[in-house]
């Protein structure tokens, strides 16, 4: 796993830092201009086609500087992303990030799996996941376990219309109920809307497998102090499976502890980051930086 970190000049610089980033590490770049990235991810063997796009959204009046983001079967040059094949917004689901036109510091680690990137826009910290799923199925029962997350999402455009400072909700976030924030390939194919907690709708649910998470608030550290840190899954509407877990991402307490605090498990550290603007107990990520 690679992992890099700076400061962007904007939202559209960071979308240039990402392809050469991506590029650097086992994706190939397809399409690339200001306003649009389209990229190829080869998997650890080098003979995966894993494909993902953003493009930018802008609007000055509103101060809107986001990105919308799709996953797709395959890419077709000149296409727009929604007319990409079996592109994740051809029901009209919008997975946005939502960031500024000022400097933009950033984290963003990769695979040829995939790509996660948290930015610190103003106070807020925004979060975005592209690529594949670590998932408990072999590659025949479970061939393509895409996933692209981001902040608040809907079967409409208004998260694109959405300022940074109210994009709460991110994809691994378990408060992120009935947000979409992310779209998941299931083993069947089709597309499916991300929701956080223990929903009973037909979509996946982020969840964590040794932890209730309503009772997340009153998590703390372990009895010598040290932040214990929980793998992230995302699961069946009703709990009846594990569908994958995020490569790299953890849940951590936030108790006695801040974003941008390195946690060290094992020898490798990690990075830790709220969910947007909210700072309660159960509201921090843990990305590993190596």
């Amino acid at each position: 796993m690679a992992y890099t970190a700076g400061t962007a000049a904007n939202y559209k610089d960071l979308l240039a830092v990402m392809a050469t980033f991506a590029s650097a590490n086992g994706w190939v770049v397809l399409e690339q201009t200001t306003d649009k990235l389209f990229l190829k991810g080869t998997g650890l063997a080098g003979i995966d086609e894993i494909y993902v796009g953003v493009e930018t959204y802008e609007d000055q009046a509103n101060n809107y500087y986001n990105w919308s983001m799709v996953g797709s079967w395959g890419w077709r040059p000149g296409r727009t992303l929604d007319r990409q094949p079996r592109s994740s917004r051809e029901a009209g689901w919008y997975v946005a990030a939502h960031f500024w036109n000022q400097p933009i510091p950033y984290w963003m680690v990769a695979t040829p799996r995939r790509i996660i990137l948290v930015a610190k826009v103003s106070t807020t910290y925004q979060h975005v996941h592209l690529g594949l799923l670590t998932v408990p199925a072999t590659d025949a029962q479970y061939p393509y376990p895409l996933f692209v997350g981001g902040g608040k999402g809907s079967n409409t455009d208004a998260p694109l219309r959405m300022n940074y400072s109210g994009s709460l909700d991110s994809y691994w976030s378990y408060f992120g109920r009935n947000e979409y924030s992310g779209r998941l390939v299931y083993p069947g194919g089709s597309w499916g809307g991300l929701t956080g907690g223990n929903n009973n709708d037909n979509n996946p649910a982020i969840s964590t497998l040794t932890f209730n998470d309503a009772n997340r608030i009153n998590m703390l550290t372990a009895l010598d102090g040290s932040y214990l840190l929980e793998p992230i899954y995302v699961v069946s509407s009703n709990n009846t499976g594990v569908l994958g877990t995020f490569e790299g991402l953890y849940r951590v307490t936030g108790y006695n502890n801040s974003s941008e605090n390195i946690v060290t498990v094992n020898g490798v550290n990690h990075m830790v980051f709220q969910d947007g603007s909210r700072t309660g107990y159960g509201d921090y990520c843990a990305l590993r930086m190596d």
